[in-house]
C-alpha cells in the first residue's frame, strides 16, 4: 500500500489546507511526512508539500507559514497596482516579498533533498506545455526555486526563471494536481495498491450570470474571477475517483464565511480558513479514519 497526498492551489487559501494536515497530526496522530510515500502540489499546495517533503516541516510550522505577516509580506502591492488597479499592465505583485519568505522557510535547500518522490506542477510559458518539475529528476532546482514558479499566478506575480525555463502557475492546467500525483504513483508502483488524499482550497461561491457573460470582454471576465474559471479542478476529481474509488479521499467545501480571492491576508480572512480547517477535519474524521486504517 502507497499513500499519496496531492495539495490545490489556491493563494492565502492554503492556509486551510495546512490545518486540517495539523488537524490529522495531532488528533488522529498520523505523522503526515512518514506516512505518505509520494507528495503532489501544485501553487500554494506545491508550497506546502514542498515544507513536509524536502524540509520535513512539522504542520504546526506548516500552519504559521500561512501567518498574517508573512501574507502581507508575499502580497506587497506593487506601485502599479496601487496607482492602475485593473488598467495596470505589470503583475499585481512583484514577488520579492514571496521569494523571501520562501528562503526565510526553505533556505538553499534543493527539490532533490526530498527523500520521498515529490512532484511540483508548473508551466512553460514558451513551450506552451505543462513543466512538472520532480525530486526524482537529476536537474538541480531550489526548493525556492520550484515554490516560486509554481506559485507565480498570471497577473498576480512574475514569471519566475527556472535554469532556462520561464514557469509560471501550474493552476493553469493542473490546479488539482491529483491527477499528476496518480500518474506519478502508478508509473513508480505499478504492482502497488494505491491510497490518494486530495486536499482543495475551497470552492469560490461568487455567482457569474450566465446571460451578462455573453457580452464580457477581457476587463469583464478579469472582474469575474476568469483564473478561477480556469482554475476550477472539477473534471480532475471526477477523474481520479474514476480510477480509485474508495481509495481516493478527496476534502474541499465551498467558502461560506470566507473569501475566495487569493490574495485577502486580513487577519479576519486568514482565522476564517484556519476555522474552515479545523471543520474540514470534524466533517471529515470518520473517513479519514477509514483512509488511514486506524
Amino acid at each position: 500500500m502507497k499513500y499519496v497526498l496531492s495539495c490545490d492551489g489556491g493563494g492565502i487559501r492554503g492556509a486551510a489546507t495546512a490545518e486540517l494536515l495539523n488537524q490529522i497530526q495531532t488528533k488522529l496522530g498520523v505523522d503526515v511526512y512518514k506516512k505518505f510515500d509520494l507528495f503532489a502540489g501544485t501553487s500554494t499546495g506545491a508550497i506546502i508539500v514542498i515544507a513536509l517533503a524536502v524540509k520535513k516541516m512539522k504542520t504546526k510550522k506548516l500552519v504559521e507559514l500561512y501567518n498574517y505577516q508573512n501574507g502581507n509580506a508575499i502580497m506587497n502591492k506593487s506601485i502599479w497596482d496601487r496607482t492602475l488597479g485593473l488598467l495596470q499592465n505589470q503583475p499585481k505583485y512583484d514577488g520579492k516579498g514571496k521569494t523571501k519568505i520562501l528562503k526565510k522557510y526553505f533556505g538553499s535547500a534543493l527539490l532533490s533533498d526530498a527523500e520521498k518522490p515529490t512532484v511540483v506542477v508548473t508551466y512553460d510559458v514558451e513551450k506552451r506545455v505543462s513543466a512538472v518539475l520532480k525530486s526524482t529528476k537529476p536537474e538541480k532546482i531550489t526548493a525556492v526555486q520550484a515554490a516560486d514558479a509554481s506559485s507565480a499566478a498570471p497577473m498576480y506575480f512574475p514569471t519566475i526563471k527556472v535554469n532556462k525555463r520561464y514557469l509560471i502557475d501550474g493552476g493553469v492546467v493542473a490546479n488539482n494536481p491529483a491527477m499528476c500525483a496518480l500518474a506519478e504513483a502508478r508509473m513508480l508502483w505499478p504492482d502497488e495498491d494505491i491510497r490518494l488524499l486530495s486536499i482543495g482550497t475551497g470552492k469560490r461561491t461568487r455567482k457569474i450570470n450566465g446571460k451578462d457573460s455573453m457580452d464580457y470582454g477581457f476587463t469583464e471576465w478579469i472582474r469575474h474571477d476568469l483564473l478561477g474559471v480556469v482554475m476550477d479542478e472539477s473534471v480532475v476529481e471526477y477523474q481520479v475517483k474514476s480510477m480509485l474509488g474508495d481509495a481516493y479521499l478527496r476534502i474541499n467545501s465551498e467558502l461560506i464565511g470566507v473569501n475566495d480571492d487569493m490574495d485577502d491576508v486580513s487577519q479576519q480572512n486568514i482565522d476564517s480558513l484556519l476555522r474552515l480547517g479545523r471543520t474540514w477535519y470534524e466533517q471529515s474524521e470518520p473517513k479519514l479514519k477509514e483512509f488511514f486504517d486506524l
